[in-house]
Formats: C-alpha cells, sequence, structure tokens
C-alpha cells in the first residue's frame, strides 16, 4: 500500500499548478502516504506477483461492496467479470515473467463488477515494482458511472430529436448513408405537414406539440423494423425505407401512409386532423448519396405542396433543372448583397380626387452584372427566404428614409415615403429599435413613414409577431 500511494502522490505531484517536484514524496512520512490511501476518494488496491490482494483501502469497501477482512488475500478477480478472467491472468503472468504491458502507467476505461454481481464502468491506472519479496502490483480506482450515464444522456439528445423522439436529421442522415453503403434501394418519403401553424396559431403550441408526439407514435406503429424514421424540423418528417417495388407501387404505399396520417388524432380534447404533402425519391434510380436525396425528395415535397397539398409527387429528373437553377439564384443573391448589386425605384403616390402627391413608393431592383436590371418577379420568392433578407429589407428601409430627407432638404414636398418588410424584420427582437434608430439619423417622424407586409406574411404571424407592429402603430407609423 505504502509503495503505491507513493506512486499516487507522485501522479498527483507532476499533475499539479505548483512549482514542486518529487523531492516532496521523499519528505513525506510512510505514515502519511498510508493515511492519503485510507482518506482518498479513489479505490487504491495493491496484490502480489501472484495476483493476491495485499491491501484494500475504504474508499475501495465502498465502491464494490466488499471489506477490507473479506478482500485481503483473494484474487484480483473478484472485482473482474468472468469473460475477462483469462486475460488479466495473462497479463500478470507476463508482467511476473519480467515483461512489459502497455496497460502499466496508463489510465484506462474497463468493466468492473461488484460483490452483488452488478457490473459498472470504471476508470483504471495500474502500476508495477519491485520489492524485496518480488513483484507488486497496485492500481487506483474511479467510478465513472455516472460520468457515462451523462455521456449516455448527451448521446441521446444529439440522436433523437427531444420532442418526438424519433432520429435528428444528423442522425436520420448517418443511418441513411449506411443502408446507401451497404447497396441497399432505398426510398426516402419526405413529409411535410400542411397548415399545421395553424394548430400552434389557434390552439397553442402546447396542443401544437401533443399533436407532433401523437404523429411520431403513429408513424412508428406502423413502421417496418427496417424503417429509418426522423424528425428534421418542425413538422416535417422522413421515412427511408429498402424496397424492391417499383415507383408506381412506392407511390402508390405513400398515398395509403396519407390517409393513415390524416385519421383523427386526439389531443387535449380535440379531434384533430393533420394533411401531408409527400415527396419521393430513390437510391439508385435518382442518385447515390444521402444529402442529395434528402434535396431531391425535399424538392418533390415542394411541388406536391406548390399543387395544392395532400399529394404524393415522385421526384422527376427535369426537377434537377429548378434545384440547379434556385441554387444559382442563392448564390447570386448573396453575391448581389456583397457587391450593393440593389437599386431603389420611387412611384409617385397620388389622390385622384385632388391630383395631390401624397407619397412614394420605394421599389426595389436588381442590377445583376450580366443580366442587367431585373424585376422583382424574377428573384423575390426566394430573397424573402434567403439568409440576406434581413440585411436588404434593412437597406431598403434606410435607404428610403434617407431619400425621403434629401428631397425635403432640396424642397420637394413628399409627405410620406412606403416600402415592403421581409418576414425576417418582423421576426428580429431589435426590429422597434432599429427603426426609431433609422428616424432619429435622418431626422424624421413615425408617420412620415409607411411599412407594408404581404398578405402571406401576415397570415403567418402569431400573436407575439404582431406586438411589434402595434407598438409602431402606436408611435404614429
Amino acid at each position: 500500500m505504502r509503495e503505491f500511494a507513493k506512486s499516487v502522490w507522485n501522479d498527483a505531484i507532476a499533475n499539479s499548478p505548483s512549482p514542486c517536484d518529487g523531492t516532496l514524496v521523499k519528505l513525506i512520512s510512510p505514515m502519511d502516504r498510508e493515511e492519503f490511501a485510507e482518506a482518498s476518494g479513489l479505490g487504491i488496491v495493491t496484490a502480489n506477483a501472484i495476483g493476491c490482494i495485499t491491501s484494500w483501502n475504504p474508499a475501495a469497501e465502498k465502491m464494490f461492496g466488499i471489506t477490507r477482512d473479506d478482500a485481503l488475500g483473494q484474487s484480483m478477480e473478484i472485482i473482474i467479470p468472468q469473460r475477462f478472467r483469462d486475460a488479466h491472468r495473462a497479463g500478470i503472468t507476463r508482467v511476473a515473467a519480467g515483461s512489459s504491458s502497455a496497460l502499466l502507467g496508463q489510465t484506462v476505461e474497463v468493466i468492473a463488477i461488484k460483490a452483488d454481481g452488478t457490473e459498472f464502468p470504471i476508470a483504471l491506472s495500474l502500476a508495477a515494482w519491485t520489492s524485496e519479496s518480488g513483484i507488486k502490483f497496485g492500481a487506483h480506482i474511479q467510478d465513472i458511472s455516472e460520468r457515462r450515464s451523462a455521456e449516455a444522456k448527451l448521446e441521446h439528445r444529439a440522436t433523437y430529436d427531444q420532442l418526438t423522439r424519433l432520429l435528428t436529421q444528423k442522425s436520420f442522415l448517418t443511418r441513411l448513408n449506411k443502408g446507401i453503403k451497404n447497396n441497399r434501394r432505398i426510398a426516402l418519403v419526405m413529409i411535410d405537414l400542411d397548415g399545421f401553424k395553424t394548430v400552434n396559431d389557434s390552439l397553442g403550441h402546447q396542443v401544437g406539440d401533443a399533436l407532433l408526439q401523437s404523429l411520431a407514435v403513429r408513424l412508428r406503429a406502423i413502421s417496418e423494423p427496417s424503417w429509418i424514421i426522423g424528425r428534421l424540423g418542425g413538422d416535417e418528417f422522413a421515412i427511408a425505407l429498402e424496397t424492391d417495388a417499383d415507383p408506381s407501387e412506392i407511390a402508390c404505399a405513400a398515398r395509403k401512409l396519407l390517409q393513415r396520417i390524416g385519421k383523427a388524432f386526439h389531443v387535449f380534447g380535440h379531434n384533430l386532423h393533420l394533411f401531408a404533402s409527400i415527396g419521393i425519391a430513390l437510391v439508385p434510380d435518382d442518385t447515390i448519396e444521402a444529402e442529395d436525396l434528402l434535396v431531391l425528395a425535399d424538392r418533390a415535397m415542394f411541388q406536391a405542396k406548390r399543387e395544392g397539398g395532400r399529394k404524393v409527387i415522385l421526384f422527376d429528373p427535369a426537377m434537377r433543372a429548378e434545384i440547379a437553377a434556385r441554387r444559382s439564384l442563392n448564390e447570386a443573391l448573396r453575391s448581389a448583397s456583397i457587391d450593393e448589386q440593389w437599386e431603389l425605384y420611387y412611384q409617385p403616390q397620388f389622390d385622384s380626387r385632388c391630383n395631390e402627391l401624397v407619397g412614394a413608393e420605394a421599389l426595389l431592383r436588381w442590377r445583376h452584372p450580366d443580366l442587367g436590371l431585373l424585376e422583382p418577379s424574377t428573384f423575390l420568392s426566394v430573397l424573402e427566404t434567403h439568409l440576406v433578407a434581413y440585411d436588404v429589407g434593412q437597406w431598403v428601409l434606410n435607404e428610403s428614409c434617407r431619400q425621403l430627407a434629401a428631397w425635403r432638404n432640396q424642397g420637394f414636398d413628399v409627405p410620406r415615403i412606403s416600402c415592403n418588410l421581409f418576414a425576417a424584420q418582423l421576426h428580429s427582437i431589435s426590429f422597434c429599435k432599429d427603426i426609431f434608430k433609422i428616424f432619429g439619423l435622418y431626422g424624421l417622424q413615425p408617420e412620415d413613414i409607411e411599412l407594408e407586409i404581404t398578405e402571406k406574411i401576415a397570415l403567418r404571424l402569431d400573436r407575439a409577431s404582431l406586438a411589434p407592429l402595434f407598438e409602431l402603430v402606436e408611435s404614429g407609423l
């Protein structure tokens, strides 16, 4: 025990942030080292050349449920599961014969066993030394059950969606990739719920969340063991399944899935029906890449939505051209913001009753370096959901206010400027603050501005999103 306690002290000193060296160990009496072993929270155990226990501290007693009296003289195998004992004996024999062991001086994580037969994980540091009586072995042992449990919870959280307990998108893709690498024919069924937001808006998020959980339970109930089911985010789900069926048969099965999804759910006293749009893509028919398969199925699902929803659409190779065009447009929009290719045109607004100018509306145009001046119809639908939407919207607002102030400074009496907002601006926490900051920058008042939102945005706003608009209206805007 004393020799091994000394090795523990050496480890502690080597890892200490204080400027000290091993000479400190020489100043510590054998009694102190033994007291350290007794007080240590680590299990400290020593054994002789044949693996019989020669010392066993209180922490080891507590950890393994074996008293010191019962442990002393016993083989170290009393804490080693049966399946590992042959390897343990071989290792003891090799070291006793003078051979080295890769485990000595290292901390390894292994499985140990308690007196009641319970197995648990430990971190084990091994040492061997030669004394007057021959080879000795020692170990300090830490129970890492709590750490392993915490790691398992983190892994589960990363693997499974916390609301539905289905796979997350990352985990879904990982398993999909594995199936593809095994040369399996796979159908990816992308499911997007139609009008689900109205459930959240009308009945609340608690009901909406419970409905998603009920759908997840139903999907698992009707699934085959080989199916991979994931929640990709929001109200979007995916199922990957091995199949030898032809595309028409797969589409027919997907339509039956729509019918199963559409059956009533009983949630918090409500009878609710879900409707969905489904897009399907196949491996290897359409692609052999998991990420690409997801894109293709998503594109087919988008087409189903565009055709009114509650439909099943198989990916068509002709859709690739639209995907490529959209991807190219996304890249071009990013460049347009970086290179300041945006321009504003202003349409005068007249009161027809008295033929007086009452304002001007700011109209966004894109000065494309190759295609020239582009109308909003060619880019606005993509820009609205693009990452640069907020920045572009704020530029439009700032530039409109700057132009109004400039006109007034030049003597032109323009009563008001009007411009459109993107949804990304309304979702910004600092939305109202940013607008008032722009007013102050150009010496304008709220009544000098008119902000417009599309019907599509208005219908999607919940109560929280409407609050900033009421604040602006109260200010006079």
